[in-house]
């Protein structure tokens, strides 16, 4: 089982775009610092969830390329965050942060995502969920919910105000040929979710993952990252 995650606020001291960098250089190695050209992106698939059906763009902060999310889920809505959390600040850096796709229900009902998986049973790979609620659904009622992926508890998401980003990753052997997140509805409001990525990774093995705890931007006096391992159902 796996779980754990970040948050940051888009809104006031917001992570500089350096530490995203920093954060794909460390799933995937795919970024180099000072580097002109567009990063290799394969092994790599990234969706802007909520972003209508046949679109797509590459994100100008890290180069990578996303999708929309309808190839890879037949269930949810679509929504814009609210005009209030959709600046020109945020669309230049985190564009994917403006739509999400929310999944109502009863307690209990799942909202779930089939990624591919590009070598299934040998490879590893990060998966990594972003959440921004953003008062999509004028409500300003942030939710909460749990994330699996597959059959395997990954952890419960609180969403803390409309404007704070929220982070999960876990790091696993995918041992069929798609990777299924699932968003749980834990009578806390309605799951939804704004972006998701599954990229190979080479450091895990069939018994353990690797489970974000933390993270740092490089350069400061504070812990850079720590990871944990955890077993594996």
């Amino acid at each position: 089982r796996c779980g754990c995650g970040l948050e940051w606020s888009t809104r006031g001291a917001m992570a500089a775009p350096s530490s995203w960098l920093l954060l794909l250089c460390l799933a995937g190695g795919v970024l180099h610092a000072g580097a002109q050209r567009a990063p290799d992106t394969t092994g790599f698939v990234s969706v802007d969830c909520g972003l209508s059906e046949h679109s797509g763009y590459v994100d100008d902060a890290t180069k990578l390329p996303y999708s929309s999310d309808a190839g890879f889920t037949d269930t949810g809505q679509n929504y814009n965050v609210s005009a209030q959390y959709n600046d020109q600040a945020l669309l230049r850096r985190h564009r994917q942060l403006l739509t999400v796709r929310s999944f109502p229900g009863p307690p209990g009902r799942r909202g779930c995502y089939t990624l591919p998986s590009f070598e299934a049973g040998t490879s590893k790979y990060l998966v990594r969920a972003t959440f921004m609620y953003g008062n999509y659904d004028e409500l300003n009622k942030p939710p909460a919910l749990d994330l699996y992926l597959g059959v395997n508890f990954w952890k419960t998401v609180n969403i803390s105000r409309p404007d704070a980003v929220h982070t999960a990753e876990v790091i696993a052997v995918i041992p069929v040929d798609a990777a299924h997140v699932c968003l749980v509805n834990t009578n806390s409001g309605t799951p939804f979710i704004s972006s998701l990525v599954n990229t190979m990774y080479p450091l895990v093995n069939w018994t353990q993952g690797l489970v974000l705890i933390g993270r740092r931007n490089s350069g400061a006096t504070e812990l850079i990252s720590r990871r944990r391992k955890r077993q594996m159902a």
